[in-house]
C-alpha cells in the first residue's frame, strides 16, 4: 500500500486526459506525487501539472495517454527533471525505478535526515532522488524548516508515508505553544 490512494473506478472521459485534473488532485491530497509537497509549499495548485507516469511519448507506453492510473499529479519542477525519463529493462530488472507512491511507502525508499535530506535506502530510491533532484535546495530548505516548525510547537515531524497536507497544516495553524485538540 502506498501513500496516495487513487479512486476505483477512475472516472471516464474520452479523448482529453486533462479533464481528469480534478480527480487526479484529490487523489494525490494536492501533493506533488514525487517531491511530496502540499501545494501550499509548492507555489500553489497553479504551480502543478499532470505527468505521465509512463511518458506518453515512449512507443511502449502510448496506449496509456488517457489511461486514469497512469496520470499523477506533480509539482512542476519535478515533472520538469522526470520529463520522458523511463529507466531501461535492464536498469528496471536490477532494481533501479522511479518509486511510485501510489504503491511504495516512503520509508522503503528513503530515509529523512534531520537537515532536511533524503537518504535513498534502495536502488528505486537512489534512481529516483537523481533523475528528480529530490535533495535539490528548495526542497531540502523546506523540509528542515518545516522540522523546525514542528520541533517549536512541539509536534511530531511529518510522517512522509502519509500525504503532507493535512499534517502540515495541522503544524502550522495552531498557536505556537498551544496543545493539540
Amino acid at each position: 500500500m502506498g501513500i496516495f490512494a487513487r479512486r476505483n473506478p477512475p472516472p471516464r472521459f474520452s479523448g482529453d486526459y486533462r479533464r481528469y485534473r480534478p480527480y487526479v488532485r484529490a487523489d494525490f491530497r494536492e501533493c506533488c506525487a514525487y517531491c511530496l509537497l502540499h501545494e501550499m509549499l509548492a507555489a500553489g495548485g497553479d504551480n502543478f501539472e499532470l505527468d505521465h507516469f509512463k511518458p506518453r511519448s515512449d512507443p511502449r507506453f502510448a496506449g496509456l495517454a488517457a489511461d486514469y492510473y497512469n496520470i499523477y499529479y506533480a509539482c512542476h519542477v519535478c515533472n520538469h527533471y522526470k520529463g520522458a525519463t523511463w529507466p531501461s529493462e535492464e536498469l528496471i530488472a536490477s532494481g533501479y525505478r522511479f518509486v511510485d507512491f501510489c504503491s511504495d511507502l516512503f520509508s522503503e525508499h528513503f530515509a529523512e535526515e534531520i537537515t532536511g535530506h533524503w537518504t535513498p535506502l534502495s536502488q528505486a530510491g537512489e534512481y529516483t532522488a537523481a533523475r528528480l533532484r529530490l535533495n535539490r535546495q528548495h526542497l531540502v530548505e523546506v523540509r528542515a524548516l518545516l522540522r523546525e516548525i514542528a520541533s517549536i510547537r512541539g509536534q511530531p515531524t511529518l510522517d512522509w508515508d502519509s500525504p503532507a497536507g493535512d499534517q502540515i497544516a495541522r503544524f502550522l495553524m495552531l498557536p505556537i505553544n498551544q496543545p493539540p485538540q
